[in-house]
């Protein structure tokens, strides 16, 4: 179930981070990997009230395996965070790399309250 859900995300992934060069073409900052962790954030948070509140999607479920374990933990990328974020330092730009950390700290950890809460206080 890990590695389905795995496949998924990634490809996922992958295809934004697509789109992106293919719209945006941008690469002074990763606009593409900060979307994924941010929306990947907010889906954890719907998860997790899921799991709190109804019991679906909780830790040791074949939908957590497939959904919050596979598809969104390759779906959101701690490491190609941390990749891009060396580069802009390696590249010099000192201040998109620490704009980088913040948003992606910030609005990732953020986006997971407001789906946590979104689902506690509505269901």
């Amino acid at each position: 179930m890990v590695g389905i859900g795995g496949f998924f995300g990634a490809t996922c992934r992958y295809l934004i981070v697509l789109l992106n060069d293919k719209f945006y073409n941008n690469y002074d900052f990763p606009f593409d990997i900060l979307f994924v962790n941010i929306l990947g954030s907010f889906l954890i948070g719907i998860a997790l009230a899921l799991g709190v509140k109804h019991d679906i999607l909780s830790r040791h479920t074949i939908g957590s395996f497939l959904f919050v374990t596979g598809f969104l933990g390759s779906f959101t990328t701690f490491s190609a965070f941390t990749r891009d974020t060396l580069i802009l330092f390696l590249e010099k730009y000192y201040t998109l790399a620490i704009f980088n950390i913040l948003l992606n700290t910030v609005l990732s950890l953020g986006m997971v309250v407001v789906g946590y809460f979104l689902i506690i206080k509505k269901f």
